[in-house]
């Protein structure tokens, strides 16, 4: 894959709809190619801000749909000439339309991917977070130790020296055990800065890839970011790793914690 290829395919990677493949493919050129992750970074900034405008401005999504439809399904009147019908090339044309159905993906594509459609692993994270962390649930019994959360997360496959790291910047680690997100094991960490409390979920990084928008990339991890009520919850990969971050005060709490964590691991 070269710089060409990484251009093209930019928005599918940063939108998480790149075939795993290819994402592969695509991750390898970035370590190798500076001036493309230095675009990559500028085109998730530029993406995360449109996102945060978008959602700060109600959108009548039906009106948006109903209106370009009927633009893209008007026709000239009866006993217009031929050449007035296409007053430009055919290309310009093309483009036109293009542009008009770009229109309409923008409006429905955004009120779908931020608005409805929540991935399970996501749900499950938002969920977890609240009985075990905000309402404090009765649950099966937690780790407290961290030599003992150390030694838990090896037998998983994390290594150990990853949760000790996050334990950093004002952040301590307060207790940790296994759950279940989307059918799958993660080791629950929460830590707490003194007065707020945060769950990250960690596991084995294998070939399923994390879902959703990229916000921006930090130490050249893409960072991803959902909410689903009042949790906020910030996504990311290493080579070793997948983790997530949980937070119920505001967004932006989460995307600090996982800014740090990003740049830890």
């Amino acid at each position: 894959m070269n710089c060409s290829d990484i251009a093209e395919l930019a928005p599918l990677y940063i939108a998480g709809e790149l075939a795993p493949r290819r994402a592969a493919e695509f991750d390898v050129h970035l370590k190798t190619c500076p001036a493309c992750m230095r675009e990559l970074e500028e085109q998730a900034r530029l993406d995360g801000r449109l996102r945060e405008i978008v959602l700060a401005d109600k959108t009548d999504v039906a009106r948006v749909d109903r209106r370009v439809r009927e633009s893209i399904a008007a026709r000239p009147e009866a006993g217009t000439p031929a050449s007035a019908q296409w007053p430009m090339p055919r290309r310009w044309a093309i483009a036109a339309m293009g542009i008009a159905a770009g229109f309409l993906v923008f409006g429905l594509g955004y009120y779908f991917m931020l608005g409805t459609r929540v991935a399970r692993v996501y749900a499950d994270a938002a969920a977890d977070h609240r009985m075990e962390v905000v309402e404090q649930q009765p649950r099966p019994a937690w780790l407290v130790d961290p030599a003992e959360i150390s030694a838990l997360a090896k037998q998983h496959g994390i290594p150990g020296s990853e949760v000790l790291a996050l334990a950093s910047e004002g952040y301590h680690l307060e207790r940790g055990r296994m759950c279940g997100l989307d059918n799958r094991a993660f080791l629950h960490l929460v830590y707490s800065d003194g007065t707020r409390e945060f769950s990250v979920y960690l596991r084995l990084r294998d070939a399923e890839r994390l879902p959703g928008a990229i916000r921006e990339t930090v130490s050249g991890k893409p960072l991803r970011t959902c909410d689903l009520g009042s949790e906020h919850i910030a996504s990311f990969e290493t080579p070793r790793v997948t983790a997530l971050v949980v937070a119920d005060g505001s967004a932006e709490d989460a995307l600090h914690f996982a800014r740090l964590a990003a740049a830890a691991l």
